[in-house]
């Protein structure tokens, strides 16, 4: 499976830049089956009609291009492991407390 995050985006909104870094940390974590679009909702206007995101920060979650999960507003990292997580494929074999385990 194929994952994106999308995140809409506004460069004069204050939520969207602490997010920022909230979802680089995200993805670090997450880098082997997880790709970032940003997308800044004033130069792509377009998209953000398309999925239906009428503020900024929104952040959905697209698997095999189809949208499982959003969340929107200002959001923690906890926030962004509980809506998206569970959509990553985890190996069936390890327990479930040791999949996400380091």
């Amino acid at each position: 499976m194929s994952h994106v995050l999308v995140f809409f985006h506004a460069a004069t909104c204050g939520h969207s830049r602490r997010m920022d870094s909230i979802v680089a940390h995200f993805l670090r974590t997450h880098r082997d089956h997880l790709k970032l679009a940003k997308v800044e909702v004033s130069e792509r206007p377009d998209l953000a009609q398309r999925f239906g995101v009428d503020s900024a920060p929104t952040l959905i979650l697209l698997e095999d291009l189809k949208e499982v999960a959003r969340i929107e507003g200002r959001r923690t990292l906890p926030d962004m492991k509980e809506a998206f997580e569970p959509h990553f494929a985890l190996d069936p074999a390890l327990p479930a407390e040791l999949a996400g385990a380091c």
